[in-house]
């Protein structure tokens, strides 16, 4: 009786699997006949079930202003169900609202449930959340977060963002490899170390996926390197050599 219970369990599972996946791609035809209503009705009705594409698929539509006013924060609070469901793409898009959100509403703090949410993702080892807290603590480079000469009003956490940076950087993030590199070349949270920033940008340079970017990792490697001796140079190629990402 028990081994029966089992199964017809299963079997009620099954039924239910078929179900949302049959009502999942109606939702989708509804979207390409772009049919807004129907879709966000029928995504909301499945993610009252719990199904985590239709968290993925709204927090989309919030995210575009898709069939309503855009709402990064209504976005952040559907991807973050779906994050939690296992949807890394939804843990990319979380993490670009929050390392974004000073763009799109200056002068508002980001939400800390927002920030809570990604970091729940960088605790796990996401590293593009990781990368993402960084930039919201403190984003390497920009120049109206300068170390030394920050403008009023402008705070951040630099050791914070260091530490995110280097969490990720170990992964082989590209993005947070060349946020350390321009910590390491100007001191900036880090006592400046070229040997250690020409490194990170070796590294980078073999990790990115585009060749303009690539291109542009290289001549910031050989430009630093022209303030380096011929002996920091090998090290930091040495160091380059050896380095492995640790997942």
């Amino acid at each position: 009786m028990r081994v029966w219970a089992v199964v017809f369990f299963g079997s009620v599972l099954g039924i239910a699997s078929s179900a949302n996946a049959g009502a999942l791609d109606d939702a989708a035809a509804a979207e390409r006949r772009d049919d807004c209503q129907t879709a966000v009705r029928m995504y909301r009705e499945l993610a009252a079930q719990s199904v985590a594409r239709a968290f993925s698929r709204l927090g989309y539509f919030s995210s575009i202003g898709y069939c309503a006013k855009r709402d990064w924060l209504e976005a952040a609070n559907w991807y973050s169900q779906a994050a939690d469901a296992g949807d890394q793409e939804a843990v990319a898009s979380l993490s670009h609202i929050g390392r974004n959100w000073r763009f799109m509403y200056r002068g508002q703090p980001l939400p800390s449930t927002v920030y809570a949410a990604i970091e729940k993702a960088a605790k796990k080892g996401s590293a593009v959340a990781q990368y993402s807290l960084g930039v919201m603590n403190y984003p390497i480079g920009d120049a109206a977060f300068d170390a030394t000469r920050p403008p009023p009003g402008v705070t951040g956490n630099l050791p914070e963002a260091i530490a995110w940076f280097q969490r990720a950087a170990v992964q082989g993030d590209f993005d947070s490899l060349v946020s350390l590199a321009t910590a390491y070349t100007e001191g900036i949270g880090v006592p400046q170390d070229y040997v250690e920033a020409h490194k990170l940008l070796n590294v980078a340079a073999l990790r990115v996926k585009y060749a303009d970017m690539r291109t542009d990792i290289i001549k910031r490697r050989d430009e630093l390197a022209t303030r380096m001796t011929a002996a920091q140079i090998g090290e930091a190629q040495k160091l380059a050599r050896e380095w492995k990402p640790i997942r």
